[in-house]
């Protein structure tokens, strides 16, 4: 049976990986930086923190530092500037808001505890 359940959580935290990947298959930059807005949404609610869909930018920064006390101003600037800036430097924002998001997750999950980041990675929402 723990071998049934184990398997049945590694099929799903794969298939969220793999929906969360496919968010990123556009070259359009407003809806790069929009999918890492959705990640870190996902990944808030993962953490059980009250989070809407219509959270701005600024909002979720908020609630990142004192919830997780992690900075996300780095990351809030890059997909603003993505999402509402000018065209010419919509690709280069959108770029640096994904790799602001991933220094940003990578910092959040390494104050979770083991049984914090199984739980991330297969739960239900």
């Amino acid at each position: 049976a723990a071998v049934l359940l184990g398997g049945a959580a590694a099929v799903f935290g794969l298939v969220k990986l793999a929906a969360r990947r496919l968010r990123y298959l556009t070259r359009d930059p407003r809806r790069l930086a929009g999918a890492a807005r959705r990640e870190l949404t996902g990944f808030l609610a993962d953490q059980r923190l009250p989070v809407s869909e219509s959270a701005t930018l600024g909002d979720l920064r908020a609630l990142v530092e004192a919830e997780l006390g992690v900075s996300a101003k780095g990351f809030a600037a890059a997909a603003g500037a993505a999402r509402f800036g000018p065209p010419g430097g919509a690709a280069t924002s959108a770029r640096l808001a994904r790799r602001e998001l991933r220094a940003l997750l990578r910092v959040a999950r390494t104050r979770l505890s083991h049984v914090e980041r199984v739980r991330v990675y297969v739960r239900l929402r």
